[in-house]
């Protein structure tokens, strides 16, 4: 049997919304340089151009994380983790067997707990875009199918 989760960050801004986005927020900002320019006050044209670049830029970055997905997939011996935008960008086996799932409390109260997954010495982190309920919903749900070490649950 093999359990699929996927795990997504939460954006509130849809992908074909960010052309209409960029558009409408860069609008009023050309047109006042438009009739700055017009009136002789040129400097404000370099500006103008560094502040959309700034705004493109952002929002590509937004984009390529919005894009972001992590998927646990649990089979009966393996635990697979694939990350990364659009496709597998990082793909990492572990024995499932020798596999632990850990919330680990962060020093700093301000700061989110870290849901990992332990194999002997290696630490990887999932789902580092959830808020704190969700991480601790899906540590219970983890626990549950991977199991303790050296004990497999037949779910």
């Amino acid at each position: 049997m093999i359990h699929d989760i996927v795990i997504k960050p939460n954006n509130s801004l849809k992908p074909e919304w960010f052309t209409q986005t960029i558009v409408i927020i860069s609008i009023p900002s050309i047109l006042l340089t438009v009739i700055l320019a017009a009136k002789g006050l040129w400097m404000v044209v370099p500006f103008t151009v560094l502040q959309l670049i700034a705004l493109i830029y952002g929002f590509r970055k937004y984009q390529k994380r919005a894009n972001w997905t992590e998927r646990i997939r649990i089979s009966e011996n393996l635990i697979v983790l694939e990350s990364g935008s659009n496709f597998c960008e990082e793909r990492i086996e572990l024995p499932r067997h020798w596999s632990k799932v850990e919330l680990e409390p962060r020093a700093d109260r301000l700061k989110p707990n870290r849901l990992v997954l332990r194999t002997g010495m290696q630490t990887y982190e999932v789902a580092s875009c959830l808020t704190d309920s969700e991480r601790i919903g899906l540590s219970d749900r983890l626990k549950t199918l991977i199991g303790p070490v050296c004990r497999t649950p037949n779910i």
